[in-house]
């Protein structure tokens, strides 16, 4: 069966009432039957020893890198919040993703650190407003996107719904789509690196909804690029559904941007239920969540549980050292001593 060949959909009888489950904010911890966090995943001296190249490049004192893509001339050092960001699994996710060429990964690295100075993800850059909550609330006043529930590999799930759009294209949505994507891997929780992200284009008619229309190729490039280029190695699975005729014709002129791994992390045409539990699914996808997104309670409530984990991983990174190449291990869970030292070698 091809890429983009519609695939029949498997039914399953609906969820009684009686069963459903009223929520209205996220919850940030996957069902405790899901299983415990997995230690660090063995790897070849050969690969510790260009995750080791990379991580000297990235603690050297007197490294200094742009405050935005645009010109080089002005360069600054790393602050703590890139610090906390260059975790052991950040160098290892973009050496997986250039195939551990170690000049390419510093590459790619220093790229999205100059680019979170740029779009206000890091103090680092210069008049770089805040990407913020402030910033990006009108965007989801419909609910177009939300973090809601886990998958059984304890992922946590990104609805995208673009149905339910409520803005007309603008630099904003990719503002929009940066923002939950940084909460989204914000909401992983220890030992899961990786997110399910869930695409509905069924269009929904309700106040605020103004298009079921795809996209600008150009914002949806934009987009593409934040997820491929800065998020490497993010994305566990992504489900399709409810897909309309000319949103097929849109994948389809997509698909050459799409590098080889994302395509094959895609699932066109198969219901949610197929993937996810339905104790964590929206029950409008035949799951037992009978949820309505409300902005005035789920946003805030989001918003809040969101700054507070960054925090609490903020913490706990000054308290084990505040360097470059702490696991984020260590930087989510709740243990007192620290598991995996700079140092620690995994081969």
């Amino acid at each position: 069966m091809g890429l983009f060949a519609k695939k029949q959909k498997d039914s399953t009888p609906p969820i009684e009432k009686k069963d459903l489950i009223y929520c209205d904010k996220i919850f940030t911890e996957p069902p405790k039957n899901y299983g415990k966090p997995k230690p660090l995943s063995k790897i070849t001296e050969e690969q510790f020893e260009k995750y080791t190249a990379v991580l000297t490049h990235f603690q050297d004192k007197s490294l200094q890198l742009p405050v935005n893509t645009s010109t080089h001339d002005e360069k600054r050092p790393l602050n703590a919040e890139e610090k906390r960001w260059l975790t052991r699994e950040c160098l290892l996710r973009y050496l997986r993703a250039t195939k551990w060429d170690v000049n390419k990964a510093i590459e790619g690295l220093t790229a999205t650190l100059t680019w979170r100075r740029e779009v206000g993800l890091s103090s680092g850059g210069v008049n770089a407003k805040p990407l913020t909550q402030d910033v990006t609330s009108v965007e989801n006043e419909t609910g177009k996107q939300i973090v809601l529930g886990f998958d059984i590999n304890r992922r946590p799930l990104f609805y995208l719904k673009n149905g339910r759009q409520n803005t007309e294209p603008s630099f904003r949505q990719v503002q929009h789509l940066i923002f939950m994507m940084e909460s989204a891997v914000t909401i992983a929780p220890q030992g899961v690196e990786t997110i399910t992200v869930l695409i509905d284009f069924k269009n929904y008619k309700e106040p605020g909804i103004i298009s079921d229309k795809m996209p600008p190729l150009s914002i949806s490039k934009l987009c593409l690029n934040v997820m491929q280029n800065h998020y490497p190695e993010r994305l566990g699975k992504c489900v399709l559904v409810n897909i309309p005729w000319f949103a097929w014709a849109f994948l389809k002129m997509m698909h050459p941007f799409l590098d080889p791994r994302t395509r094959e992390k895609a699932i066109f045409d198969e219901p949610f239920e197929n993937h996810i539990e339905p104790s964590q699914l929206e029950a409008i996808y035949n799951g037992k969540l009978d949820f309505k997104y409300k902005h005035d309670v789920y946003w805030p409530d989001f918003c809040n549980k969101v700054d507070e984990i960054k925090t609490t991983e903020f913490n706990r990174f000054l308290k084990f050292g505040g360097v470059v190449g702490l696991s984020e291990f260590d930087l989510k869970g709740k243990h007192d001593d620290i598991t995996y030292p700079v140092d620690f070698k995994n081969v």
